[in-house]
């Protein structure tokens, strides 16, 4: 089986989101937008199997592959990833791969391939309904936020992204990294992040994403956006707010999700990287699932 990579484009959003959203177990790299939005710091490739396997390729700073999607027989096709990997002179890796994707290599390769995870990279998988209600004694700080927030703005209003106001919440994210590169965190990884946020913004209409915003009288407080991993599940991509306005991130967070998320189970937030900021804030909104995200390798 030969793999004929190419760039992941626009008009393979149909054809990559039809598989993806067969696999109901997937995390938030398995979704067309976020292969998409990071596609210019990965560069992402992607080839499609004869037998309706899609397999993605990023070829810098992970220079790894994803587990094929879709229906297939996925052993070839790992044979045939393989194969690409050793024509290219890397190692080959399965970055972001589930438990259940492991069983199946060790099925149908016992002994070839090892595997190791990072906490750094679980997943947040939230019960929809804990984050639109934000019920009982664990989130009473968090409807405290909400309070305080609303008292200083009770004129407050969450809105829904469109044409005529997506340029404006596009400032407020360029205002925001400013901010962030001011205060001296400017590394690779947030130049990287505003890159894709770039591409999210350029193409947030044709990706399908969701989106929505707080505004005060100030001026936007802060957004969220993203779109859906499948039926059950909801990933948000972005969230940004101001750091100064108290309970901006709370209320952005509770009202995207009564807004956007009513229909599903779960909402994934993505992972915390191992920034340990990051970390505590997600920890505190008491995720229902950590999901395990498995590295693999040939021995």
């Amino acid at each position: 089986m030969d793999l004929a990579f190419r760039r992941i484009e626009l008009a393979d959003r149909e054809r990559v989101s039809g598989l993806l959203h067969r696999a109901p177990d997937r995390g938030c790299e398995y979704t067309f937008g976020n292969l998409f939005i990071w596609r210019d710091v990965y560069d992402t490739k992607i080839a499609f199997t004869e037998d309706g396997l899609c397999i993605v390729r990023f070829d810098k700073i992970a220079d790894a592959y994803l587990f094929p999607f879709g229906e297939g027989d996925v052993a070839s096709a790992v044979d045939a990833m393989v194969k690409d990997a050793e024509a290219r002179g890397v190692k080959f890796t399965i970055i972001a791969a589930s438990a259940q994707d492991v069983e199946l290599l060790d099925s149908a390769f016992p002994g070839r391939f090892s595997r190791h995870t990072s906490r750094d990279f679980a997943e947040y998988v939230y019960n929809a309904a804990d984050l639109i209600e934000l019920k009982g004694k664990k989130y009473h700080a968090k409807r405290n936020h909400i309070s305080r927030f609303m008292q200083e703005y009770p004129e407050y209003r969450f809105e829904q992204i469109t044409p005529e106001n997506i340029g404006r919440v596009r400032e407020m994210n360029e205002l925001w990294y400013n901010e962030i590169i001011a205060e001296g965190y400017g590394d690779d990884s947030l130049k990287e992040e505003r890159m894709a946020s770039a591409a999210a913004f350029d193409h947030f209409f044709e990706l399908g994403f969701k989106g929505g915003f707080i505004e005060i009288p100030s001026g936007i407080a802060g957004f969220a956006m993203g779109e859906a991993i499948n039926p059950q599940t909801f990933c948000v991509h972005m969230e940004k707010a101001c750091y100064n306005i108290n309970g901006a991130y709370t209320v952005v967070n509770r009202d995207f999700a009564k807004t956007f998320c009513g229909d599903y189970r779960y909402i994934n937030r993505e992972d915390d990287v191992g920034d340990e900021g990051l970390r505590r804030a997600k920890l505190s909104y008491y995720p229902a699932i950590l999901t395990d995200k498995f590295v693999v390798h040939e021995i």
